[in-house]
């Protein structure tokens, strides 16, 4: 158990060590993650039976999509200057959405639009599904939000999304407004989904209330992600109040309903 611990203050960055310092209530969270070293591994507990070749499979057509890297990073240098290659927990982003096959994905927080491209691939190339994203632009720094990213704001002029492929913008709604007062109507709506993803505010009590009103809207099976989860408890407290385990893998958190 002490080695355990040991590597796990190892593991940890400057950063999350001083916030965990900082924030005494961290510590358990950033100790007991538990954290996949792979997209394998992240993928496993939630879909036993695929298999290791159709993750990969799925991976390196990603990686390979001349078309999509070629109009989304034509549009990122136009206006951020730099490059995207989307590797990381966007990768497994992709791989969870051709598992899981979603009719409905929805997202909270879009800023570029960089994860949203990522879900629309994924469902272009799943040949079918939706996407809907609401958020609330970024017009200046948003504390707990854009504040700890390479750009704080939206570029001047731009809506949020606007990095997103224009081939892919047909399977994509995109709602502008507060999160709190957009998802419970939305959900009436829409009454089932299969897949949301949270990277909205990032303060516990705002995960906290997008992760308790999607739940009981998710399909069986569904998938609960969550960007950031070590910013806060809420994701980890979240998933011992629904009695479902968790994994993270370069920051994204992933919860089965």
């Amino acid at each position: 158990m002490k080695k355990k611990i040991l590597r796990s203050l190892v593991n940890l960055s400057f950063f999350k060590l001083w916030s965990a310092l900082a924030k005494p209530s961290m510590i358990p969270v950033l100790l007991g993650a538990p954290r996949s070293s792979t997209i394998y591994e992240a993928v496993t507990p939630f879909f036993q039976n695929a298999a290791k070749e159709d993750e990969e499979n799925f991976r390196m057509g990603f990686i390979k999509n001349h078309k999509f890297f070629q109009e989304l990073n034509e549009k990122m240098v136009s206006r951020r200057f730099r490059r995207t290659n989307c590797e990381g927990w966007p990768e497994l982003l992709y791989v969870l959405v051709r598992l899981k096959r979603p009719k409905i994905v929805v997202e909270t927080g879009v800023f570029d639009g960089i994860s949203s491209a990522v879900i629309l691939q994924a469902l272009e190339d799943n040949q079918e599904g939706k996407l809907i994203s609401i958020d609330l632009p970024a017009t200046s720094i948003i504390p707990e939000s854009t504040h700890r990213m390479k750009e704080t704001t939206l570029p001047v002029g731009c809506e949020p999304g606007w990095a997103i492929p224009d081939y892919l913008r047909g399977r994509h709604d995109l709602i502008l407004g507060d999160s709190q007062e957009i998802l419970p109507n939305l959900l009436k709506e829409n009454s089932l989904i299969d897949i949301f993803l949270h990277d909205s505010l990032h303060t516990f009590e705002h995960q906290w209330f997008e992760y308790e009103t999607v739940w009981p809207h998710l399909s069986d099976g569904g998938l609960l992600l969550s960007d950031d989860v070590l910013w806060t408890s809420a994701f980890h407290q979240f998933s011992k109040k629904v009695k479902r385990p968790y994994r993270v893998y370069g920051g994204l958190g992933i919860l089965q309903k």
